[in-house]
């Protein structure tokens, strides 16, 4: 037997629907080759045998009332949902400009280790910290 994936639906779905249990998701995918996880196109064929069935009154259930799940949803969908049932977004901080007003700060690490390299004294300009873990450039680089 087989049955045709519609928009938005996952092999969980489809073994609700067809096996009458989320526990035939199993037997699904080993008998169609994927994953359980695997991504589900619309109009995808998923093949089943009837011995497959885990729950033949959840079944019928189903096929009476013409319930048919997709639960599919991608992540940045599933957030714009949170965001507009009243979930707050999250705050995003500006990012941090010079005393000029016109650049911003960037990380000086190449700076501050050629400084260290040529034993030149190293001046504060911020509050990043540099701390030196290795004292040679092998294990430096390699770790």
């Amino acid at each position: 037997m087989q049955i045709t994936v519609n928009d938005r639906q996952t092999l969980l779905d489809i073994a609700v629907i067809a096996l009458g249990s989320a526990a035939g998701v199993f037997a699904l995918a080993q008998r169609n080759g994927i994953s359980v996880t695997a991504t589900l196109t619309d109009g995808q064929a998923i093949s089943y045998e009837l011995e497959d069935v885990v729950s033949p009154a959840v079944r019928s259930a189903y096929a009476l009332r013409h319930i048919s799940p997709a639960t599919d949803i991608d992540p940045a969908e599933y957030k714009e949902l949170l965001y507009q049932t009243g979930t707050k977004r999250p705050t995003v901080s500006r990012p941090q400009l010079d005393p000029s007003g016109d650049v911003l700060v960037v990380e000086k690490v190449d700076e501050v280790l050629d400084l260290l390299d040529k034993k030149q004294p190293v001046y504060v300009q911020s509050d990043q910290q540099l701390t030196r873990i290795f004292a040679d450039p092998f294990s430096e680089i390699f770790s």
